[in-house]
């Protein structure tokens, strides 16, 4: 599943990439434990539990229930609560047994996947975890009318029906074959049922009318569960949030901090390698300057900040005089981009899209705002993936051609103010336009800033609108804007585009934020997602990328690299492709390094 996410960076190591990264380790100083002073180090002998480690989050996630945020800060934190029946080895990313014995059996014409859930996994509450979990969990994704969880849902379209053969095994028998189904279906969230469907609600509607909008529209009882699933408690309230996973939602202080707490009754508990649960608490602290982050970090405030504005990290944080400070660029599957609204009256001509690519200088950018911690995408699949066509040919830094596209597309200052215009329905109207940004990401906005003098010089009027993180997703999913910047973050699985492509997207709050429809694009994509044969998801990806590319509803900017700080304090820091690309629960802290809990 993509995840929008606030900062403009994603993930890394994996063998593969040892490294893609080797051009940012030269601005790079002070990584791992190389600069350790006597107190901080990676060789403090045996790891121990205890303490708290405090995590930067810029804003306030937008809630931290599965299926109904589609937030990458927030993913972040809700993995900790909840566990999937698959999950990704930190390593290798291949698809491992979590709350399942192993990985499911398949039927020979990919239409039947059979699972067999573990005996003895318990919620956090102490309630056990059974297929009664499981097929409110699918249930409640296939629910229609549960309008946040579009973004999730588009997975989960061609399941027919989940049956129970027992209290532990379980069938996912489908309505046409999905390649991705092992994936999405492993790699999803289990809820309790006796805590978010109290009432029952799901025991009395089958998954035949999930498949039909007009029998879910009649349902009382898919209606009743998607009011309860829409409000904020569903969203926030930790006695909502109940989870199988290492860590409890203990406290979230708006605007201060989401906190979580060690699990003491985990089911795995010293069985999950990657899941070792060495702090008592992860506390989420909100900083929504960067600028005040780095600070915090400088005065050992903060643990670990997975973006620091390049300008800082590569001239500011300097692990030479902090010596309990250390630094690491990391790779993902990210990219950052500009969406155009193809549904705004000025944007609507795919020329005009063009023309806007045309006036934006990504090397400079590059250089100006990454300090070159990043490189070009041309495309909407990521660079790490086969299915990425190298071939596309990249869309040039050139204002001649902007302006000669404008002309084309009737755009003219017909009255010498400096603003071209031109006539729509019968009106003069000028080409101008907001960006919208999230507030605090000071990234965003200097592009944005660069871009505003950029378009002057062609005639083009853009200014910029700045909201607050959860209220800028809200003006995204219900299209109230004309151009914003952003950036899509996905697991390190192959390419499935139709939850930020497919027409069907476009409406009721889901991914395709930009309104882009394509009949073409939609067979491919839906082609895409029957076809087993490796080879013909190439080919359908490649057109598939040569049509989003034509009609330029974004504009590709660049993959950037996450550059990441720490206190060493922290042991056992790692880096992966696996989301978010690190993981707080493997990180502990000598006891000489304790700096909130009392040492027993």
């Amino acid at each position: 599943m993509f995840h929008i996410s606030k900062v403009t960076m994603n993930k890394s190591i994996t063998t593969s990439l040892i490294f893609a990264i080797a051009f940012a380790s030269l601005l790079v100083s002070g990584c791992g434990g190389d600069n350790a002073d006597a107190n901080y180090g990676t060789n403090l002998g045996n790891p121990v539990f205890g303490e708290w480690v405090v995590v930067h989050e810029l804003s306030d996630p937008e809630g931290i229930n599965p299926i109904v945020v589609n937030d990458a800060s927030a993913s972040a934190i809700f993995s900790r609560v909840y566990e999937k029946l698959l999950e990704q080895d930190f390593e290798t990313t291949e698809l491992t047994p979590n709350l399942v014995e192993a990985l499911p059996t398949l039927s020979d014409d990919h239409m039947t996947y059979t699972f067999t859930l573990k005996k003895g996994i318990k919620f956090s509450d102490g309630k056990p975890l059974t297929t009664k979990d499981v097929l409110f969990s699918f249930k409640t994704v296939k629910n229609p009318l549960i309008i946040d969880g579009a973004a999730l849902r588009n997975y989960f379209v061609d399941i027919k029906d989940v049956v129970a053969v027992d209290d532990y095994t379980f069938t996912v028998n489908m309505i046409r074959p999905y390649f991705m189904a092992e994936y999405q279906f492993g790699l999803f969230w289990i809820m309790p049922k006796h805590v978010l469907d109290p009432k029952g609600y799901t025991d009395r509607y089958t998954f035949d009318e999930t498949n039909d909008l007009d029998k879910a529209l009649k349902s009382s009882a898919m209606k009743g569960l998607a009011d309860w699933f829409n409000t904020a408690e569903v969203k926030r309230e930790g006695r909502n949030n109940i989870g199988s996973g290492p860590y409890i939602m203990d406290e979230w202080r708006t605007g201060e901090a989401v906190i979580l707490k060690k699990n003491q009754k985990w089911w795995q508990a010293g069985k999950d390698k990657w899941n070792t649960a060495y702090a008592d608490k992860i506390v989420y602290k909100i900083v929504n300057d960067r600028n005040t982050a780095v600070v915090a970090l400088k005065n050992q405030e903060l643990d670990f900040m997975e973006y620091v504005p390049p300008p800082k990290f590569v001239e500011e944080v300097d692990t030479n005089s902090v010596k309990h400070l250390a630094k690491f660029a990391y790779e993902g599957q990210v990219y950052t981009y500009i969406g155009w609204n193809t549904q705004h009256q000025v944007l609507a001509d795919k020329r005009v899209r063009l023309a806007l690519s045309h006036l934006v200088d990504r090397d400079a950018l590059i250089k100006q705002v990454l300090r070159g911690i990043g490189k070009k995408v041309d495309s909407p699949i990521y660079p790490q993936r086969p299915e990425y066509d190298k071939t596309i040919k990249p869309i040039d830094y050139n204002p001649e051609t902007s302006r000669r596209l404008l002309t084309e597309a009737g755009w003219i200052d017909s009255d010498a103010n400096g603003v071209v215009d031109r006539m729509i329905d019968g009106k003069k109207v000028e080409l101008s336009f907001k960006f919208l940004l999230n507030a605090g990401n000071e990234a965003r906005e200097q592009i944005a800033l660069i871009l505003v003098d950029e378009f002057k010089k062609v005639g083009i009027k853009a200014e910029i609108k700045k909201l607050e993180w959860t209220v800028f997703l809200d003006n995204l999913r219900t299209r109230n804007y004309d151009a914003y910047i952003g950036s899509w973050v996905n697991d390190p699985i192959p390419s499935d585009p139709y939850q930020l492509w497919h027409s069907s997207q476009a409406d009721n709050k889901g991914s395709n934020y930009v309104g882009f429809r394509n009949k073409r694009a939609d067979e491919l994509m839906e082609m895409n997602r029957t076809e087993f044969d490796p080879v013909k998801r190439l080919e359908y990806m490649r057109e598939f990328q040569q049509i989003v590319v034509d009609e330029q509803p974004y504009t590709f900017l660049w993959m950037p690299l996450y550059p990441a700080v720490y206190n060493k304090r922290l042991q056992n820091v790692g880096f992966s492709f696996v989301r978010p690309g690190y993981n707080p629960t493997q990180w502990w802290v000598s006891k000489a390094n304790w700096r909130y809990a009392q040492v027993q």
